[in-house]
């Protein structure tokens, strides 16, 4: 076995330092895009305005139903709430493997799968913002008062960190495990 150099641990453990602010601060941006504000009808006062209370509202929401008023396009109404409801789904996968994985934006070496599934994680936090804010403008278009909240933000932002950080962990791939375990190569 090849053991490494000082300056190469030291090198390593720099490395680390320098990115484990990067994950603290997609932990926080997680966190943040779970408890602040997401889009909302106004009228909806009994359902809360962070994350999960949010998407049961969405899940339940009935377009044609008497709870939003006197709506001016229900059809736009119905694709809005499907299409807010996606778009939070979105963020909870995004959610999900971004906790998972978050890890290895700091790690000296990753393993390729768990870089891919950080990177998933990263692509549905930044595509569940945009799906948001058209399912807002939709049903704002469909005659209900409703409001967009700053969730999209954090979640826009966490996503970009984690697929950035992904991205660049591709440098650290590491694939000499076979190198290192001689009697395991047959």
């Amino acid at each position: 076995m090849i053991t490494a150099s000082p300056e190469e641990v030291a090198a390593r453990r720099r490395g680390v330092a320098r990115r484990v602010p990067w994950v603290v601060l997609l932990v926080l941006l997680m966190l943040a895009s779970i408890l602040t504000p997401h889009i909302g009808v106004r009228v909806a006062t009994e359902f809360g305005r962070s994350l999960f209370p949010a998407s049961a509202f969405f899940l339940a929401a009935q377009a044609g139903g008497p709870a939003f008023g006197q709506v001016t396009d229900v059809d736009s109404l119905a694709s809005g709430l499907n299409l807010a409801y996606f778009g939070l789904s979105f963020q909870h996968v995004g959610l999900l493997l971004g906790t998972a994985f978050c890890w290895v934006l700091a790690v000296p070496d990753v393993g390729r799968w768990v870089r891919r599934f950080a990177l998933v994680g990263g692509w549905c936090l930044t595509i569940s913002a945009p799906v948001v804010i058209i399912a807002y403008q939709l049903i704002v278009g469909g005659g209900v008062a409703a409001y967009l909240g700053v969730a999209w933000v954090f979640s826009l932002l966490a996503g970009l960190i984690l697929v950035i950080g992904a991205r660049l962990a591709k440098r650290r791939l590491d694939s000499t495990w076979y190198w290192s375990k001689p009697d395991w190569n047959g």
